[in-house]
């Protein structure tokens, strides 16, 4: 077996066991605290993620693009200076919002830490270390759901202890990467020059503009569900949500390892279609298998899973079924977009994307609620498809 193989292959391995940790979680949150909690965690967890599409600025992609050009010190200090910025007002705004103060500092923690791990798996891309990438990855939601099981168990049986666990599994495996990498990051600590932070925000901000886009085109439905149909509601939809989304741990494990290959080789454009393609072919076939599976489980199976409040989650991922096939095609072409630089496209189908899931939401929620909140999502994925899929081809044609 190639070594793109086998890196393929330890990634879907550890994308499976990440998957299998974060469906263990969604179940012991929606089994202990039901439908309203779950969908308080869930929209935790998208803040979360809105902020942290800010900060990948300085700590996803540009940091994958530029390690070898500029030095993990330089761009590591820049991350800290961004992500304590961004943290900051983030936590503020929360703290504004809810009047929590005690969550207001999980809110900061969280998203700076989780920042700094979104550097660290991207500076193991960036120089190809797919298997210390993929061990990074993987436990963080081992180490969330053993610290769940604690802190529910011995500090606090509400939905808090969901944070706490959060938060202590995002300093640990954030620290422990540190030290372990620390003579690199150290190398020209902040040695940076003003030219190199408007570069590297430049570019970052290009990606991160079609990720920031890319958020909202899938979960801007979760804060109209929440306004009109409240946070029960919006816990069932995550549920579904989170299911469907899992199936696309096969195109995320293709494309990761497809976009570190074409960055750190620097492949020519038809070597890196011709792996592109065949990822697509790969991202179909088990896709669909996957969603078969999933679609054949009895409605019953949903429920003593996850409980009583959780009926209509077999009919939520039937509906997003397809969306499902359509985004996996799309992740595998956004990275390639991505890796070659061509970046204006990522932002043309992110807005189109948004445009569609704004007016679809204004227009079906209110009307069919729960419902509402699946066709948008499902219109908002193969819009994205068919524009992304449309830039490919027309890449393909030319010379």
């Amino acid at each position: 077996m190639d070594k793109n193989k086998l890196n393929i292959l330890q990634t879907v391995v550890g994308k499976c066991s990440i998957l299998l940790c974060n469906f263990l979680v969604v179940v012991l949150s929606a089994r202990l605290w039901g439908a309203e909690g779950r969908g308080v965690v869930a929209m935790f967890v998208a803040d979360i993620g809105l902020l942290a599409i800010v900060g990948s600025v300085f700590t996803g992609s540009s940091v994958s693009y530029f390690f070898k050009k500029k030095g993990g010190g330089r761009l590591f200090s820049m991350a800290l200076c961004w992500l304590a910025i961004t943290s900051g007002v983030g936590a503020t705004v929360f703290y504004k919002m809810e009047s929590q103060s005690a969550l207001s500092i999980c809110f900061f923690v969280i998203s700076f830490f989780l920042g700094l791990l979104s550097f660290f798996s991207s500076m193991f891309l960036g120089v190809n270390k797919i298997k210390q990438y993929n061990v990074l990855t993987v436990l963080q939601p081992l180490l969330l759901l053993s610290l769940l099981l604690f802190f529910y168990k011995f500090v606090d049986k509400s939905y808090v202890s969901y944070f706490y666990a959060w938060l202590v599994s995002v300093v640990t495996l954030t620290l422990v990467s540190l030290w372990f990498q620390r003579d690199e990051l150290l190398r020209e600590f902040a040695k940076f020059s003003l030219g190199d932070v408007f570069q590297v925000f430049r570019f970052g901000f290009q990606t991160q503009l079609s990720e920031f886009l890319q958020f909202f085109n899938t979960r801007l439905s979760y804060y109209f569900l929440a306004y009109y149909a409240g946070d029960a509601s919006l816990g069932v939809f995550s549920i579904g949500v989170a299911l469907s989304e899992s199936v696309l741990v096969v195109a995320r494990s293709i494309s990761m390892v497809q976009y570190s290959r074409i960055v750190s080789d620097g492949c020519e454009k038809s070597v890196a279609r011709s792996e592109i393609n065949k990822g697509i072919r790969y991202c179909v076939f088990f896709t669909i298998v996957v969603l078969i599976v999933a679609n054949v489980l009895p409605a019953e199976l949903f429920v003593w899973v996850f409980g009583e409040d959780f009926a209509e989650v077999k009919q939520i991922l039937l509906g997003l079924s397809p969306g499902i096939l359509a985004g996996s095609v799309a992740n595998i072409i956004g990275h390639y977009f991505s890796a070659v630089g061509r970046l204006r496209i990522l932002v043309v189908k992110s807005v189109v994307g948004v445009i569609a899931t704004f007016v679809f939401s204004v227009w079906l929620i209110p009307m069919w609620m729960l419902n509402g909140a699946v066709a948008v999502n499902l219109a908002a994925n193969i819009v994205v498809f068919m524009v992304l899929m449309f830039a490919y081809l027309r890449d393909g044609a030319k010379k």
